[in-house]
């Protein structure tokens, strides 16, 4: 009841999204083994083949953000007690981001690790970036005391990643490769310690926002140091640029090469087709969308995401390639840093577009919204609103 009281949601799913991640602490071990066999082999990070510089990277990001995940969870369990099992709505769309992103590199570090051709490098953009913030700036003070305490544990972690670099450290380059890391590290812990400092006094919103500020680049920054300890040829690497995108405005409804079935998935277009019930909901879509040069922007720039190769449709699942609902959206994951109506996606995060009427029941409003993963496969069709079920 309290935590009804304060909005709080239940955090059964992201305990199961918790329990299915937590073989990443095996995969870490299984990491140091591969560090230890390089220097067996006469080898070490900075002569290390591809396959294996990729799979030590995936493995860190994993790492980090499965345990930003539980550990923002358990920070909130301990703020309050009283409402163990439920977090604020902010807390759980942040670490939903986390534990999702942790197992698209989970599955990366499965695939470099079975196949020694792997190039993770050319296959996503590296040095990653953190899945985008959740919540308002700032961020409710319950919501930032759990980030003060559950981001600096990962400090540790990334001091004897710097160490073992260090340690094998010989030409006058990597040694300056070294020292561009740990300035960076050293700019990370700064900015922790600077906002440690100020949560014991931001009580006001202009103080939070700072504190947040702050706490929030120091993840950042020591999210890409550890990918560098893991990986030294990615320092210096450049992140992508943002994808923009028009549209022609024959491709809106009334033009003359509007197609009502273009957000639908191709691959599985035709059997909507074929469906009265998708036919009519289709239809009845586009009438209720009130600006539909928006919806169809967003499209535009999904597509140029996909041609530019900064996503890919997700395919070889055993669960559909698209989104239950009308109008049957396929699915991406990112291969590099890209935003989408506004909203900057993160290697290597799955999404689709959600676009309809929503039941009165639902808030009765058109939405245009992008989702994130993990999805599930299910046997439910979504007609929508307002349509023939």
């Amino acid at each position: 009841m309290r935590a009804a009281l304060r909005g709080e949601r239940d955090a059964g799913d992201l305990e199961a999204l918790r329990a299915a991640g937590n073989w990443v602490y095996a995969e870490l071990g299984k990491a140091e083994q591969t560090r230890s066999q390089l220097l067996a082999d006469g080898r070490n990070l900075w002569t290390a083949p591809p396959a294996t510089g990729g799979y030590l990277v995936a493995c860190w990001n994993a790492f980090y953000l499965h345990s930003l995940g539980a550990s923002l969870l358990d920070a909130d369990y301990a703020t309050d007690p009283r409402t163990v099992g439920y977090v604020p709505p902010v807390t759980f769309e942040q670490a939903w981001s986390w534990f999702a992103a942790a197992e698209g590199w989970l599955s990366h570090a499965r695939q470099a690790e079975s196949n020694p051709d792997y190039n993770l490098a050319h296959l996503v953009m590296l040095p990653a970036d953190l899945p985008a913030w959740a919540g308002p700036d700032p961020c409710p003070l319950a919501h930032l005391r759990a980030l003060m305490t559950a981001i600096p544990p990962v400090r540790a972690q990334v001091e004897l990643a710097l160490f073992d670099l260090e340690k094998h450290a010989q030409s006058e380059s990597q040694r300056h490769t070294v020292n561009t890391v740990r300035q960076q590290a050293a700019e990370a812990a700064a900015a922790a310690d600077y906002a440690q400092t100020l949560s014991a006094s931001a009580t006001t919103p202009r103080l939070r926002s700072l504190t947040q500020a702050h706490i929030r680049r120091s993840a950042g920054i020591w999210f890409k140091v550890g990918q560098f300890a893991a990986m030294p040829s990615l320092v210096g690497a450049r992140s992508a640029k943002t994808i923009a995108s028009r549209i022609d405005p024959q491709v809106l409804p009334g033009g003359s090469r509007f197609d009502p079935w273009c957000l639908t998935d191709p691959d599985s277009r035709a059997q909507w087709q074929s469906d009265p019930q998708a036919r009519e909901a289709i239809a009845a879509m586009w009438e209720a969308d009130p600006d539909p040069a928006h919806t169809l922007t967003i499209h535009a720039q999904i597509q140029a995401a996909l041609a530019s190769g900064a996503i890919v449709p997700v395919t070889g699942d055993t669960m559909a390639s698209h989104f239950y609902s009308c109008p049957w959206y396929p699915m991406y994951q990112v291969r590099r840093r890209v935003k989408i109506n506004g909203e900057r996606l993160s290697v290597p995060q799955r999404f689709t577009l959600d676009v309809g009427l929503r039941p009165p029941n639902r808030g009765g409003k058109f939405v245009r919204r992008i989702v994130r993963g993990p999805f599930a496969s299910t046997y439910e069709v979504d007609y929508g609103a307002n349509r023939r079920r």
